[in-house]
């Protein structure tokens, strides 16, 4: 299991990313041969969040969970792989609104204004120049090094397959232009993008014919499109990324028996008395959250055969009788007759 950094998650409490981010690192990997279960566990995330609606992920655990994926298949290339073996936005709202578009530049113009729901600190534009048009990237956050350039890699490679899906075979991007240096061996981004690179660019840049992306499509539903994009717009996040950022920092310490007020707060940056100020502000609190845990991490347990006595334990309860109490309060029902009825 490669060791993980463990950056502050106040550096990213302004910024978050959708759940299938993580979901699509985690298939990339399991492709190239690796189990990502304990990788997850290691950067504080439950498949189960991830299969959850609206959940949201804090940018340094999915900068983590990448890195971690990254070392562990040795594939520098890694968001490429990922654009080249699955969709860029998934069977989403995101996605149908785009590919639905009456043409590239609207589909391009509804994208832009949608990132925010895929990546809180990634800026898409785009912008018509004579003969050319161009989708523009800037980030927001700098990542670390050895992951540096994945998020250009892969939101260029994504805007790249975006362009194939609504553009005719005979059509396609131009130019790229990376603010990236040449990696040592190319090899991977030449066979992706083509012989048309631009490395240590000023912006990042895809480059189109205005005429290819203003081009109507045949086969575009401009109602469907616009019902998408007004539901998508409508998209709210379960939690604010500050509590997204408790809820890893409590599953991280629980199992230690150490998910206490002081260390969670020294994890998200904040002083306890403000920790406790914002998430009163944000309609809940951190005993609320920590049971809510408690009763995730209990039912998952239980549904898997673990001993009472063990999760009592190990979720920071004094006895096993205190985690009975609280389990029947939650569920209606004791852990044992739980435990009988939810046995996979």
């Amino acid at each position: 299991m490669t060791e993980l950094p463990n950056p502050r998650l106040h550096n990213t409490s302004a910024h978050s990313v959708w759940r299938h981010a993580c979901l699509r690192v985690c298939a990339a990997a399991e492709q190239l041969g690796v189990n990502t279960g304990p990788i997850l566990e290691e950067v504080g995330l439950a498949l189960v969040d991830l299969q959850t609606p609206g959940f949201r992920v804090p940018l340094a655990v999915h900068q983590n969970l990448v890195l971690a994926c990254v070392l562990s298949t040795g594939r520098q290339d890694l968001a490429l792989f990922m654009n080249q073996e699955m969709p860029a936005l998934g069977n989403t709202l995101v996605q149908n609104s785009v590919t639905a578009s009456e043409s590239g530049a609207a589909a391009f113009q509804r994208f832009k204004q949608l990132m925010h729901i895929v990546d809180t600190s990634l800026i898409l534009s785009f912008e018509i120049r004579g003969d050319g048009a161009a989708c523009v990237l800037q980030q927001a956050e700098v990542w670390p090094d050895p992951i540096a350039n994945f998020p250009e890699d892969l939101w260029i490679s994504s805007v790249i397959q975006t362009g194939c899906a609504l553009l005719d075979s005979t059509e396609g991007h131009q130019t790229v232009e990376f603010r990236r240096d040449e990696p040592e061996d190319s090899t991977p981004w030449y066979e992706v993008f083509g012989n048309e690179i631009v490395w240590g660019a000023a912006q990042s840049r895809i480059w189109f014919k205005t005429a290819d992306v203003n081009r109507i499509r045949p086969e575009a539903n401009e109602r469907l499109a616009q019902a998408n994009f007004e539901s998508a717009e409508k998209y709210k996040s379960v939690d604010s990324a500050l509590v997204q950022s408790v809820i890893v920092s409590i599953r991280k310490w629980l199992p230690q028996g150490k998910a206490v007020q002081q260390r969670v707060a020294s994890d998200v940056g904040l002083q306890v008395r403000t920790l406790q100020r914002s998430l009163k502000a944000e309609g809940t609190s951190f005993g609320r959250l920590l049971a809510d845990e408690r009763r995730r991490q209990a039912m998952r347990r239980l549904s898997i055969g673990q001993p009472v006595g063990v999760i009592a334990a190990e979720l920071g309860y004094v006895d096993q009788s205190a985690f009975s109490s609280a389990f029947k309060d939650w569920v209606g029902m004791s852990p044992t007759k739980y435990k009988a009825a939810h046995l996979i």
